[in-house]
């Protein structure tokens, strides 16, 4: 009885054993099918998240050619962490700084043709240098394209006599005296008699010293005929020293000599600065500009250009001989010739003149 007690225990045991046996092996499929569908769930999200991103960089690669090359650039320094919003910036950067290469290679490109340009300028004067020996003891040039900026100058520091150069500021600073009310061309001014001085120009002949003379007159002598008398008269009445300087302090930026101020000089640099001053300014020296215009009766610079305008002031005096100007052409420009004892000096500029005007670039 006792064997027998004891194999039915052993098989109550053993099919405990079995129910056990069953269950881990139920327990690790379960366990096993549920690994499975979490890992499927985790790649599916993973996909999907990366399918997206994907989509929407696609969709800013098709806008354009230049946002396809940024785009791709983008998405290969995009992590999957990364918002919707920081994809954007990441793109729009990329963009800023090609179109700013794009702009930056079209002023190379301007800068570069600027420089062709000025090379002209340069090998024309350097022809006429080596031609005329000209020098920087004897010759000053300036160019400058009032379009374009091109520009060309030489010996600008190089200190001259003005000789009636000298007529054109003084005049500006006339018709601003008329231009704020504290003058009017009817007023006349007093002929003294250290005023005279020969030359061109009908002041010495219909007035004699002590004679009160018409301003208007003045002016119009002093610039279209280049009358010396003319030109005294007004220094005189203003006061050399004090015209001089209120020159230099409203027309450049230039820091003059002392002697500036006391003695008749001049270089390409200031010149330039008093013409440039008159082009940006020509509604209030109308008057003026139509004097220069119709000057020195076709000579010096205007001499061979007849078909444009050119409102110019020459000078000349003791082997100096200068003219400098605005050529109103389709592509207007400031220039100005300024030598010292230059075998004739007058067709040299002429020349020059010429030359500069018939160059290839919108004349």
């Amino acid at each position: 009885m006792k064997q027998n007690g004891k194999h039915a225990i052993n098989q109550k045991n053993n099919k405990r054993h079995y129910k056990l046996f069953y269950f881990k092996i139920y327990f690790c499929l379960f366990g096993l099918i549920l690994d499975i569908i979490i890992f499927s769930s985790t790649d599916y999200g993973r996909t999907s998240s990366s399918d997206d991103v994907t989509k929407k960089t696609t969709n800013r690669q098709n806008t354009s050619i230049q946002d396809n090359f940024t785009n791709q650039k983008a998405s290969n320094t995009i992590s999957n962490e990364n918002n919707l919003s920081n994809t954007t910036i990441a793109v729009s950067a990329p963009i800023i700084e090609t179109s700013t290469i794009l702009e930056s290679s079209q002023n190379t490109e301007n800068e570069t043709d600027e420089n062709i340009y000025s090379s002209k300028i340069e090998n024309i004067i350097n022809n006429f240098k080596l031609e005329n020996n000209l020098n920087e003891e004897n010759f000053a040039f300036f160019y400058y394209n009032l379009n374009t900026s091109e520009q060309y100058f030489f010996n600008e520091n190089k200190l001259f006599t003005a000789a009636s150069t000298v007529k054109l500021p003084v005049a500006m600073i006339y018709y601003d005296k008329i231009n704020k009310g504290e003058l009017s061309l009817s007023d006349a001014l007093l002929y003294n008699s250290d005023d005279y001085e020969a030359g061109d120009g009908s002041t010495s002949a219909l007035y004699s010293p002590g004679d009160y003379v018409p301003l208007d007159f003045l002016l119009e002598q002093c610039i279209v005929n280049s009358d010396n008398t003319a030109v005294n008269i007004l220094l005189s009445n203003y006061g050399y020293s004090q015209c001089k300087k209120e020159i230099v302090s409203k027309y450049t930026d230039e820091t003059v000599p002392e002697d500036f101020y006391t003695s008749n000089l001049t270089y390409a640099n200031y010149a330039f600065d008093i013409l440039n001053y008159l082009y940006s300014h020509m509604s209030e020296y109308s008057q003026l500009i139509e004097y220069l215009k119709t000057s020195s009766n076709g000579q010096y610079l205007k001499k061979y250009i007849t078909d444009y305008d050119v409102a110019h002031k020459y000078g000349s005096y003791n082997g100096y001989v200068h003219d400098y100007g605005i050529v109103f052409a389709d592509s207007p420009y400031l220039i100005g010739i300024f030598t010292y004892n230059v075998p004739n000096a007058s067709e040299l500029i002429a020349n020059i003149s010429l030359q500069i005007r018939g160059r290839s670039f919108n004349p």
